[in-house]
């Protein structure tokens, strides 16, 4: 499954008046007001022990210095690891003294299972509830704080729509093993994700966590209104009923774990009339039917009603009779089964007891029939029986006893089979309706259309089109839309691959995509358009577009998505992937193309999503918290400067105002333009709705003028805009906001009006076009973050979602920052051969730092050690004083390690230290400044990570010591010239006062009269490119650690520089043969390929051949129409992970791989070694573990060879390296590449 908001979810963080870094005095009385906290904590084998001890002291001063009472702050405390472990609930204590010795009392539960999913339902069920203590109906804030020690062994999914329903807020905290990606998924924003490596820095979290809760406590931090997330499931048709024991002997409590253990099975289902169907009945001596397939739709309803069961309470326990009522008279086309389509048939047998009746010849008849039955029985049942009723012996559960906790540990088990077993019946009918949407405008030309028409032919060939089963359509669109034929125009395949033989380009210079989403909407998914949309046949649109939409889009594709239309997205040359993302059913279902001579051989991806995708529903997320009320005045240039571009301006400012909730009592939206003089085209309260606001929008004309006096409108806003008689809500301390356009150089001042406005508390944002002059702009806007430049007026429209999202997140009022801010992190390094001089680096740390005015508001200092793997010493957040910064220097030690990955430990800073939830104020434009200090050469590559730092908004200084490479350090700096070289540790005294100044004169000014140098690529064409492929064993012996598997290609790709144009991957599991996730050019940002690792579920399977796979990547994957770039000198990289010797021979299958300058590494569990020594690029290449627990100490291993080696370099070990001869065909390929070296 997989889920996507098309309104982003944030949180709005709001006034805080004395700033995040308030006293401790302070934060004790900003708790002052109400929220229920639960605090949910890994108590699994993750954790162990003693770091349990860890998360009890910190919650321990965490909550002594919150305002804990019954009508304040309550606390209650969820442990969890198989189930999920109620320590406390929200109402238990009413004192802080009594909350206290409660926490300091928490035991370790332990347990190998971490199934955080389970436990996020439990909490919303349990405890976020009024009989849990809460006060959510008293408007009280509810949060959630999960601490997490390693990935969930459970699907999240569930759980986390369950906590945004619920309107909780969430935020995650991590150490160890634990998944950041995992924690983002939970987290309510990005910035509520706080992280640290290990346990031994789990105390620094207490001061980033501290303002957050506080924030919510005072109603600072609120919640946004309703999001739309959408899911994708994959055909998985099957039509299952329970059958429960409903005698009097089971009893009461028996009886309710049932029901619950049900509806937990069926919120783990994908339910739907083309998905999975459910139906329910009781036996005892009769059977009672509680619903059929066809009696209820949707998976709310369904567990709505089995939770609304009621025990049947009969004498005697029937369970022949039940099997023959079951087959006779449930699996019937009346009671909805869809036998026509030859779903397969499965049932759940729960009883508690022996039958009084004769099961042998139902049981048989139900196997006769196919119909697959499990067996769940109390320890009363008879074992042998419910193993003659069950359709394998392997399908029979006995748990311990009826109870939650019990039934839950059956739960992975029974859910696995109940999702794949499918007998011997076949799906026979696979009905869609699929509608081509082809942009036929110049953007693709008549010299690239031959490509689009080939890739839709091809992929026409690969479907069963016909009247009862795919049916086809195709749109093209400029300007307009043109329908070229419907979905009930043809029947027969090749009449159809006939008229695309003969499609021409429809032409036309616009590309108006939002009007022709509508569109297809309108026309073709009608059932006047041939569409079968009322008898629920899947409905898919394939947009394939190669620009940019010169109209609205969002609120089109919002509309297919709620009609439950699956929109892919395909873009090739102009095309704009943030822009597809919106409009796709799902980001996933997004794909990019290098060029168009890539489309045909995209098919082969889309084939399998096109034919087994459906919609699993579009869910409307209400949220318990209205968005903060704001008044926003859109003050534009109306001056002659915009005479001819004033329609794109206007359309602009419609699209803006579509994405904001306008209401009397949310935003209230005021408009104007301005040159000589300001004309208002509405105030505050003149224009209260959407609807109103965007018709007079839609309805304005240029003011025109010549002067542009921009001083005077800013006075002009402030007097008679800004004010209560316009509707402002400026006395009730309601947030302003200011959204200025301006397209040349004012006529007259703005100092004076400017600084009269921002201290009216009004925040000015500023779109700078043409000529506007930059130095006056930032005289008016509070920080350069609020000023976002147009590259021209047409292309304005690029600028729409960063603003939108910093509108939405703006502080109420915080000021902008001042010119000695600075957030100044060191990167030190603290490798073995450093130990000698580590006194002399910490000493000139100190002399830096006492250099500098260190406070909340003014320069914030981070220290991070490194080696071959990164520990941060503390944070930006973690001391807000000289004094304690200084302190925590000299209480550091060496961290050790044999070589500095000075590489990796940039890549690290940009992640973990420069963010917000770490203490960073790079989003308010203070200035990031790096001091990297190292003594040796980076045993990685350090020109992407530098590149990357530059780019992501940090200013590094390189200072290199001893063996330090000085081109290096010049490669890391901002500038070259800020690199510095000193022999040894004695001489950084005689630099310590150059670096100081330099810091010190970097401000904001300064820098925004620079510019970056960045490092040029090693070899034309190639650079940083590199692509690396994951083979993953899937098969049953991997299945029950497959998780550590995931993880570790998840952290991998994390630390990798991921792109089209850098670092490609593609995954591929195995087990008796191979499967493919997803190709090296299926994805073109990090944040695609980690959700699509964050999706794999083991394949399944019960052997591994790894020699079968092998050749299966080198002949299929390594290949350029798949995305390899194998033939332009780019390092091939395969990484394989195995959980025990192969299954069938390896040796020629690993020497063609190594033929084709493939460099495979290979991680395995108890593996024969000398097997892996055949396929790795050399010995140093063999990894062995004794669990995939241990896959986290092999991260960096995998990344050092991955990030340095050359295509030049694999080739020379693979000429060095000694390997059996493969057979003729490798022979072959050696024969080719020789020939391609030549």
């Amino acid at each position: 499954m997989r889920r996507h908001r098309h309104v982003p979810l944030v949180a709005v963080f709001c006034l805080f008046l004395s700033g995040f870094s308030t006293t401790h005095a302070q934060q004790q009385q900003a708790a002052q007001d109400s929220a229920d906290i639960i605090f949910l904590i890994d108590g699994s084998d993750n954790t162990g022990s003693a770091h349990f001890a860890v998360i009890r002291d910190f919650l321990v001063d965490l909550l002594e210095r919150l305002s804990i009472g019954a009508q304040q702050i309550r606390v209650g405390v969820v442990q969890y690891s198989a189930a999920p472990r109620t320590m406390f609930s929200l109402d238990s204590y009413s004192t802080k003294a009594q909350v206290l010795d409660a926490v300091k009392a928490l035991g370790f539960a332990g347990g190998e299972l971490a199934n955080i999913g389970l436990a996020l339902d439990f909490v919303v069920e349990n405890h976020f509830t009024q009989a849990g203590g809460s006060r959510a109906e008293e408007g009280v804030p509810q949060v959630l704080v999960l601490i997490s020690a390693g990935p969930s062994s459970d699907e999240i999914r569930d759980g986390v729509v369950a906590l945004k329903q619920a309107g909780v807020f969430s935020f995650s905290l991590g150490a160890q093993a634990a998944s950041r990606a995992e924690l983002q998924y939970i987290a309510t924003d990005d910035n509520l994700v706080f992280t640290v490596p290990e346990f031994r820095s789990f105390g620094d979290l207490q001061e980033q966590l501290l303002p957050f809760i506080v924030g919510v406590a005072q109603r600072h931090i609120v919640l946004q209104p309703p999001t739309i997330v959408t899911q994708v499931i994959e055909v998985n048709k099957r039509d299952i009923v329970f059958l429960v024991d409903g005698t009097s002997a089971l009893g009461l409590a028996n009886f309710n774990a049932i029901r619950e253990f049900i509806a937990k099975v069926i919120q783990r289902l994908e339910i739907g009339r083309d998905l999975i169907q459910v139906a329910v009945a009781q036996y005892a001596d009769t059977v009672r039917p509680e619903f059929y397939f066809n009696s209820y739709p949707s998976k709310r309803e369904v567990i709505t009603a089995v939770r609304g069961m009621k025990p049947l309470d009969g004498a005697a326990l029937h369970t022949g009779a039940a099997l023959d009522f079951v087959r006779s008279s449930l699996f019937t086309d009346s009671a909805g089964y869809r036998a026509d389509e030859g779903v397969p048939r499965l049932l759940v047998l729960l009883t508690g007891g022996k039958s009084l009746d004769e099961v042998s010849k139902p049981a048989q008849e139900l196997k006769r029939s196919n119909i697959m039955s499990f067996a769940v029985g109390s320890k009363a049942a008879d074992r042998a029986e419910l193993e003659e009723i069950a359709f394998d012996s392997s399908l029979v559960f006995v748990p311990a006893e009826f109870r939650a906790a019990p039934l839950q540990g059956i739960l992975p088990g029974l859910l696995a089979p109940l999702r794949t077993l499918s007998g011997t019946t076949e799906v026979h009918v696979n009905k869609r309706d699929i509608i081509f949407l082809l942009d036929g405008s110049a953007n693709v030309g008549k010299t690239n259309f031959p490509y689009v028409r080939d890739f839709v032919m091809n992929l026409v060939n690969s479907l069963d089109v016909g009247n009862d089963n795919i049916r086809v359509g195709l749109v093209q669109f400029s300007d307009t839309p043109v329908t070229e034929f419907s979905l009930n125009t043809y029947q027969a395949k090749s009449d159809l691959l006939a008229h695309l033989r003969q499609l021409q380009l429809q032409g036309g210079s616009g590309l108006n995509t939002g009007s022709a989403l509508s569109y297809v909407h309108a026309n073709h998914f009608s059932e006047a358009g041939g569409s079968r949309i009322r008898e629920h046949v899947p409905q898919l649109l394939l947009l394939l577009t190669a620009g940019r939409s010169e109209d609205s889009y969002l609120q089109a594709a919002n509309a297919l998505a709620r009609a439950g239309v699956l929109t892919f997205c395909v873009g090739a040359s102009q095309a704009n992937r943030a822009e597809l993302e919106q409009i796709a059913f799902n980001p996933s279902l997004v794909y990019l193309m290098d060029d168009f001579s890539s489309l045909p051989a995209l098919p082969q991806q889309l084939i399998q999503p096109l034919t087994t995708y459906v919609s699993g529903g579009v869910e409307e997320v209400p949220l318990a918290q209205p968005e903060s009320k704001r008044d926003i005045l859109f003050l534009f240039d109306g001056s002659a400067n915009l005479l001819r571009q004033f329609p794109v301006v206007r359309d602009f400012l419609y699209r803006i105002v579509e994405e904001l909730d306008v209401r009397p009592d949310g935003t209230r939206v005021a408009v104007a333009q301005y040159s000589d003089d300001v004309r208002v085209e509405s105030r505050f309260d003149e224009h209260q709705s959407k609807p109103e606001i965007l018709n007079l929008v839609k309805r304005m004309k240029i003011k025109t003028g010549k002067a542009l006096n921009l001083g005077y409108a800013l006075d002009y806003a402030q007097r008679h805009i800004f004010v209560k008689s316009a509707g402002s809500r400026i006395e009730d301390g309601v947030l302003q906001l200011l959204v200025l356009l301006v397209a040349g150089k004012s006529s007259d001042r703005v100092e004076e009006p400017a600084s009269n406005l921002k201290q009216s508390r009004v925040v000015p944002f500023i779109f700078q076009a043409r000529n506007a002059d930059p130095a006056e702009l930032e005289q008016i806007a509070l920080s350069p973050a609020f000023i976002l430049a147009a590259e021209s007026l047409p292309k304005i429209g690029d600028l729409q979602p960063q603003f939108v999202n910093l509108l939405k997140s703006v502080h109420n009022g915080a000021p902008g920052p001042v010119s000695d801010e600075k957030d100044v992190v060191f990167l030190i390094d603290g490798s073995d051969g450093v130990s000698s001089g580590f006194p002399l680096l910490k000493e000139f740390v100190q002399r830096v730092v006492e250099s500098l005015d260190v406070g909340p508001d003014r320069v914030r200092v981070a220290v991070v050690q490194y080696s071959d793997r990164t520990r941060p010493e503390f944070y930006l957040n973690s001391y807000m004083d000289q004094q304690g910064v200084v302190s925590a220097v000299r209480r550091m030690d060496l961290l050790g390690g044999p070589t500095p990955n000075t590489g990796a430990a940039l890549d690290f800073v940009l992640r973990n230290i420069l963010v917000g939830s770490a203490g960073s104020r790079m989003a308010e434009g203070v200035p990031q400044l790096l001091l990297v200090l190292t003594a040796d050469r980076s045993a990685d590559d350090v020109r992407g990570p530098s590149g990357a730092v530059k780019r992501g908004g940090a200013v590094p200084i390189g200072i290199g010591i001893g063996n330090a490479d000085i081109a290096e350090m010049q490669t890391i700096s901002y500038v070259p010239d800020f690199a510095v070289a000193i022999p040894t540790f004695r001489q950084l005294g005689t630099v310590q006062q150059v670096v100081s100044e330099r810091v010190a004169r970097l401000s904001r000014e300064e820098l925004s009269r620079m510019q970056p140098v960045f490092p040029a690529p090693t070899s034309p064409g190639v650079g940083s490119k590199k692509d690396v492929v994951f083979l993953i064993d899937g098969s049953q012996s991997a299945a029950p650690e497959f998780q550590y598997i995931r993880t570790l290609v998840e952290r991998l790709v994390d630390s990798l520089d991921v792109g089209f144009d850098a670092t490609r991957v593609a995954v591929i599991q195995f087990s008796e043969d191979p499967k493919v996730e997803f190709l090296l050019n299926a994805h073109s940002s990090k944040d695609e390929v980690q959700a699509a690792v964050r999706r794999l579920r083991p394949k399944g399977g019960r052997q591994a051949n790894v020699g079968s796979a092998l050749e299966y990547v080198s002949r299929n994957i390594f290949k350029r129409p798949l995305g390899s770039r194998i033939e332009e000198g780019v390092p091939q990289f395969l990484v394989l992970v195995s959980s025990g010797r192969s299954g069938d021979e390896v040796d020629d299958p690993a020497a063609e791989l190594k033929q084709f300058g493939v460099a495979p590494f290979t991680v395995a569990r108890n593996a024969d070694r000398e097997e892996l020594v055949k396929i790795a690029l050399s010995p140093e290449y063999v990894f062995s573990v004794s669990t995939f627990r241990e896959l986290p100490g092999l991260e960096q291993k995998l990344l050092a060879p991955i990030a340095s080696l050359t295509s030049e370099q694999i080739q020379r070990i693979l000429a060095s390296a000694r390997y059996p001869p493969p057979g003729e065909s490798v022979a072959a390929a050696a024969s080719l590449r020789g020939s391609l070296m030549l």
